[in-house]
């Protein structure tokens, strides 16, 4: 009976022994020493378009969605409803209000943004800004390297036909190169092309009947409409040199 009784004293201090180890061993895992460190996020990426989603858009996380700010009525919206940041010619509009000026006023649209943009929209939109910013100011130094003559309204010159595309295929490769294709395309691809159109059909107007820029729609169109067509064609080429020669008169912004 005393063996018996011996084991089971021994056997309830060793249960006992047992139980409190567990407790100090909840104690010392769950509050009593600082847990492991947890392994940090990736960083977010450097580039502000990472992510791209189609032309125009900028990919934000879903996460930061919730966090954009509704536009105020008559303001459009800087991000859509999924809260990616929207690279349209609204936000090239705004950017040209506060950078494409004698004196770029970064602080202040940097302020405007954020009252408008989730974290990580904001973090895209300010890179944009950055790099439209840095944009200006290479467009503006290679403006004032341009020597284009100036327009004669009787007409144009295959001469300066020649020179504007050669300034406007220049101004759209730095686009891109600065900018990236999604957003120069979304921003300046319309008018860049409508110019393209309407200087290649001013030198189509001028070429041979016989030539091989001269297909058969084109000389069907030239018996149809015959002087209207060259005139309308003059006027556009025209209207597109204007631009340029007005663009290359612009002030750039402040270095």
């Amino acid at each position: 009976m005393a063996f018996l009784l011996d084991n089971r004293f021994g056997f309830g201090l060793a249960c006992a022994l047992a139980a409190a180890a567990g407790v100090m061993g909840v104690v010392y895992l769950g509050g009593g020493a600082t847990p492991p460190a947890v392994a940090a996020a990736p960083a977010a990426s450097a580039s502000p378009w990472d992510g791209l989603v189609g032309p125009g858009r900028l990919a934000a996380s879903a996460a930061s969605a919730a966090g954009s700010t509704a536009p105020a009525p008559g303001e459009q919206p800087l991000a859509g409803a999924d809260g990616r940041l929207l690279a349209d010619r609204n936000l090239h509009r705004l950017f040209d209000a506060y950078l494409n000026t004698g004196q770029p006023r970064e602080q202040a649209l940097r302020a405007y943004l954020k009252s408008r943009l989730n974290p990580q929209a904001l973090f895209q939109a300010e890179g944009l800004a950055a790099a439209y910013l840095r944009y200006l100011r290479m467009e503006a130094a290679l403006r004032a390297q341009q020597r284009l003559a100036p327009i004669d309204p009787a007409g144009l010159s295959a001469a300066q036909v020649e020179q504007m595309l050669a300034w406007q295929q220049q101004r759209a490769q730095l686009r891109e190169r600065m900018l990236g294709m999604p957003v120069a395309q979304a921003w300046f691809g319309t008018a860049d092309e409508d110019c393209r159109t309407a200087f290649a059909d001013w030198r189509t107007m001028r070429a041979p009947a016989g030539s091989d820029d001269v297909d058969s729609n084109e000389l069907r169109a030239r018996r149809l409409h015959g002087a209207v067509l060259e005139q309308s064609r003059n006027e556009r080429a025209q209207s597109c040199a204007g631009q340029l020669m007005a663009g290359l008169a612009a002030d750039g912004p402040a270095s």
